[in-house]
Order: structure tokens, then sequence, then C-alpha cells
């Protein structure tokens, strides 16, 4: 009868061994192990602007006056490749060379007493940005093959479709072809055997005033433009 509270006490140790090394296990992946990791990314972008414009200007060659200035937003691409250098468990440091396709839609309101019946003009920007973000990425622990994640970082980025070098053409909208913005984001990394899969939301806002009023329709109509980008992305590393 004495052999009973032993046999007890020693499956209750197998067990609690087991499941702390089983714990154990669950603390880190494989894939967190390696000092550098490679990868890539693709998504969807919806490209705007934090712009400030300026009311009542007036076209001189036509009388028109203007009443508003409405941005559309439009979906855009977004396809990028991963360096990623571990510093510890929790911390890493990431190079995301990416390529974004953005496109935005101005659309021009004038005063309806003054048009002579065209209520509004429509105008766009394209851009098709290299960005060299730099992040630092935040890692919880791992559980269940899953960590929780944020970054933040500085992201330079140069337009290789801007159109600040076109003359004479006064219905363009022109921005500059250099920008620097910072970027945030928050993810979930998802471990399989041999690919960790990572669903994140990103986004940058410019710190740079992108607006160059020269030569244009309206001049002064717009003050400021800075970029902003929200994206849908998955990470494949």
């Amino acid at each position: 009868m004495r052999l009973v509270p032993h046999r007890k006490i020693t499956l209750l140790v197998l067990a609690f061994t087991s499941w702390f090394a089983s714990l154990q296990g669950q603390r880190i992946h494989h894939f967190d192990t390696r000092d550098f990791n490679l990868g890539f990314t693709m998504g969807l972008a919806v490209a705007g602007y934090d712009m400030t414009y300026q009311i009542n200007q007036l076209d001189p060659s036509t009388g028109w006056l203007l009443n508003r200035v409405e941005l559309v937003r439009k979906p855009g691409i977004y396809l990028g490749l991963i360096s990623n250098v571990r510093i510890m468990d929790n911390l890493d440091v990431r190079f995301l060379p990416s390529v974004t396709l953005e496109e935005r839609d101005f659309i021009f309101h004038m005063d309806s007493t003054t048009n002579g019946g065209i209520p509004i003009v429509r105008k766009k920007i394209e851009s098709s940005n290299l960005n060299m973000p730099l992040v630092i990425k935040f890692k919880s622990n791992y559980y269940k093959r899953t960590r929780v994640f944020v970054q933040f970082g500085i992201q330079p980025s140069v337009n290789l479709a801007s159109n600040k070098k076109v003359k004479n053409d006064p219905d363009l909208l022109k921005t500059t072809n250099y920008d620097v913005s910072y970027l945030a984001s928050f993810g979930v990394d998802l471990y399989g055997e041999r690919l960790k899969l990572s669903p994140e939301i990103r986004f940058t806002r410019g710190m740079r005033n992108l607006y160059v009023n020269d030569r244009t329709r309206w001049p002064f109509a717009i003050s400021d433009l800075f970029s902003q980008l929200l994206t849908f992305n998955i990470n494949f590393e």
C-alpha cells in the first residue's frame, strides 16, 4: 500500500517534467536562433497625403475661383526584400528595401457662380518609390508557433517617377523626388517547419514637404503635402 503514493508522486514528477520540457521547447523556434535571415514581402498599399490647401485661389486664364481641394486615396502595390539581423531573442534590426507603386487623385472644386458650368478639375500624382527603411523589431516571447511584433524606424525614399523637372505644363501637380518618413507597424509571426509567414499592417508618414509650386495652374492652392502610406503585407522568411 505504501507504493501507491510513490507511484503517484513519480507520475506527477514525470508529467511536470514533460510539461516543463514542452514549454522550454516553445520559448524559441529554430528560425529565431539564426543570426541572419533573408526573405521577401508583398502586399497592397493605400496612398494618401497629409495636405494643407488654400481656398479662393483665382485662375487668371479662366477667372475660376477655387473653393475646395479634395484628395482621393487609391490602392497601390508593395514589393520588397527582407534582411534581418538578430540582436537578442526579442530584438532584431531589419533592412527592408522595397518598391511601391502609388497614385493619388486631386479634385479641385470651383466656385459654381464663376466656373461657367465646369464644377471640378481632376488631377493626379503618380509615384514609383524606391524605399530603404531601417527598422527595429520588438518581438513577444514564442508561444504556440506565434510571436506578436511591433516595428519602428526611418525610411528614406526616392520617387523614380517624379515630375519636378517638367516645365511649361500648368496642369501638373509637381512633387520633389526625395522623402524621409517615419515607420511604425505591427503584426504576427506564424511559424511553420520550413517557412515563417508574417501578416503585417504598416504605416509611414513623410517628414518633408513634397509639393513644388513651380509654374502650376494654382501655384499657391496647396501649401504642403506630406506623404502617407498604409500597407497590408505578408512577409515570407
